[in-house]
């Protein structure tokens, strides 16, 4: 199960739509919690009404230390998802050994710069790096793997 940290902001659209499209992952369970960081305004209030913990903006490593999955991600608020996106993800949790991935654009390789990259790693392999989210998102560049989940729209 996957603990999944987002920095939010003001954008409660946005970020809506983020948790909209995580509820089939939840129902499956694939996502056990949602850390939404520095949600203001309504964003706050669309973050509590989904379930999610709520953290100050910069408190990463807080929000790392609190999560309960073997499985950590980030996402960019304005990610969306590739068809089987759910079974992709499933089929790499399985794997052993357990080894970070970036998550990347389904439709072509490499993504085109700026478009949106998440990662996902190991718990067991994030407390020895992260004191930031940067810190994760290298080893999850580090470690080759992509998983192509993620939609252009």
């Amino acid at each position: 199960m996957i603990s999944l940290i987002v920095n939010a902001g003001e954008d409660h659209k946005t970020l809506s739509r983020l948790l909209t499209a995580l509820v089939p992952a939840a129902a499956e369970g694939l996502i056990r919690e949602v850390a939404v960081l520095g949600a203001l305004g309504r964003s706050a209030d669309v973050a509590d009404d989904a379930g999610a913990d709520l953290y100050e903006a910069g408190a990463f490593a807080e929000a790392l230390e609190r999560t309960r999955g073997p499985w950590v991600a980030g996402l960019p608020m304005a990610a969306s998802f590739a068809p089987a996106w759910i079974e992709i993800l499933s089929a790499h949790l399985a794997r052993e050994p357990a080894e970070p991935a970036r998550l990347v654009s389904a439709r072509a390789w490499p993504p085109l710069p700026g478009g949106p990259e998440g990662w996902l790693v190991p718990k067991a392999q994030a407390p020895s790096a992260a004191t930031a989210e940067e810190d994760l998102q290298r080893l999850a560049r580090r470690s080759g793997g992509r998983l192509r989940i993620l939609s252009r729209s």
